[in-house]
């Protein structure tokens, strides 16, 4: 068994959702008739309840005692909304919780038994004190049933335990052991088009983030950021204000939607993602016919070499005018050259501006700034290096009477040409003959 917690903000839809309403609407018109006549029963509390509903796709197998199940929904929808009343509105008062049992329990899962569990949820959640009802669905294959109840209990107190998800994976687990339960499929099975506003943007993330995980060619994180982005999802970090290269959180934003990263899977925290690409590497290499090489984690801002040949990384220009700095054309192109360059910025709240250290970060695919610069060891792809270490065409000054050839530095300042200064002949100036003089080493 697994259990989805979905807060919501309309009683009355949610109570037609795991009623099944639109589906029993859909029904023929001679059936609908007699469904509108049973409704109209229900409201005049002649006896006839809702559990005599038209459709044999849910079933209600529990709910509390003061709830009114024979006057149809909207005498329903009141009792489990009652007690948000007594207090100032809240954001999502609607609880709603589906529990997912597995197809091998579907023998074994009586109505009676599903009720009890349910129950047995509400008790060890600590979701008790407040209305509630249990329904029973059938139009899937795993046995499952919806609870709904008021995110305010009886005393006007707000039940925060619903978004409390390590307390609900605990409970889960215990439930399972206590009644023999087989683990039920997870989120990976849970299908989005039933599911509404932010838990719906949340399972659309990690489904994007399973499929994108899942592609061979991804074997760093700057492939999997650089992916995820391509299909309507960005990633960014907080970090330490103390060690500004330290990441200390990650999260995920869709359609305007935020959510940290360990509320969309463990596996795509930004350890957790290093420790499972570790595991992939290997297998991702095997199914490229190549040999995966390095792959072992240094540090959390360590990634993996392939042998693949990959498409060189391109990092955007800074604007001119970047943080009210005017940049240079030599300082943006060094930037762009994964360099660390150094500008003088002054904020709107600040009278004397300071220097301030700006990089392109690669786990963002962002600018930095800071005011200190950042570790010797931050984190580059291997891919980027490989292109950026490689000889680069030398430049040459010249001027009237001198030649002088510098060599141009690579990413890593390494000299890429061991002539370092070359001298004319009749063109050096004696003040410069003078220097030479005195410097015979050079």
């Amino acid at each position: 068994m697994i259990a989805y917690i979905i807060n919501g903000k309309s009683f009355g839809n949610c109570v037609d959702y795991v009623t099944r309403r639109t589906l029993e609407e859909k029904l023929s018109a001679e059936v609908a008739q007699k469904q509108r006549a049973d409704e109209k029963k229900y409201e005049s509390n002649n006896g006839e309840g809702i559990v005599d509903h038209l459709s044999k796709d849910w079933e209600l197998i529990g709910a509390s005692s003061d709830i009114r199940l024979y006057e149809g929904r909207k005498a329903m929808t009141e009792d489990i909304a009652r007690p948000t009343k007594t207090r100032k509105p809240i954001k999502d008062p609607v609880g709603h919780i589906s529990l997912d049992f597995h197809p091998k329990d579907k023998p074994r899962m009586t109505d009676e038994l599903m009720a009890e569990i349910a129950l047995d949820y509400l008790r060890q959640m600590g979701l008790t004190n407040t209305p509630f009802i249990v329904v029973r669905h059938y139009d899937k294959e795993h046995p499952h049933c919806h609870v709904v109840f008021s995110r305010v209990d009886y005393n006007g107190k707000i039940l925060t335990q619903t978004t409390n998800f390590k307390k609900n994976e605990r409970v889960c687990k215990a439930l399972n052991k206590k009644y023999q339960l087989n683990m039920s499929t997870d989120k990976r099975n849970t299908k989005t088009e039933n599911l509404r506003g932010r838990v719906k943007t949340r399972y659309e993330i990690f489904n994007i983030c399973q499929e994108t995980f899942a592609t061979v060619t991804v074997i760093d994180w700057a492939d999997f950021v650089s992916a995820l982005k391509k299909k309507g999802v960005t990633v960014e970090h907080k970090y330490s204000s103390t060690e500004p290269s330290k990441i200390i959180g990650t999260f995920y934003v869709k359609d305007g939607k935020k959510f940290p990263s360990s509320k969309i899977d463990k596996r795509y925290t930004y350890s957790g993602f290093v420790a499972a690409l570790k595991r992939a590497v290997p297998i991702k290499a095997k199914y490229r016919g190549e040999k995966s090489v390095g792959n072992q984690v240094k540090n959390p801002q360590t990634t993996y070499v392939s042998q693949k040949q990959t498409t060189p990384i391109v990092i955007p220009p800074l604007p001119k005018d970047y943080m009210g700095a005017r940049i240079s054309e030599h300082d943006s192109e060094a930037y762009r050259n994964g360099q660390v360059i150094c500008a003088y910025i002054c904020n709107p709240d600040d009278i004397v501006g300071k220097h301030h250290w700006i990089w392109y970060d690669f786990t963002t695919c962002q600018p930095r700034c800071e005011l200190t610069p950042p570790p010797a060891d931050r984190y580059v792809p291997e891919s980027f290096k490989q292109h950026s270490s490689a000889p680069q065409v030398s430049s040459t000054l010249q001027s009237q009477g001198v030649g002088i050839t510098l060599s141009s530095s690579s990413f890593r300042g390494r000299v890429q040409d061991d002539q370092g200064v070359g001298v004319g002949g009749n063109g050096i100036s004696d003040d410069f003959k003078l220097w030479l003089s005195r410097h015979p080493g050079l």
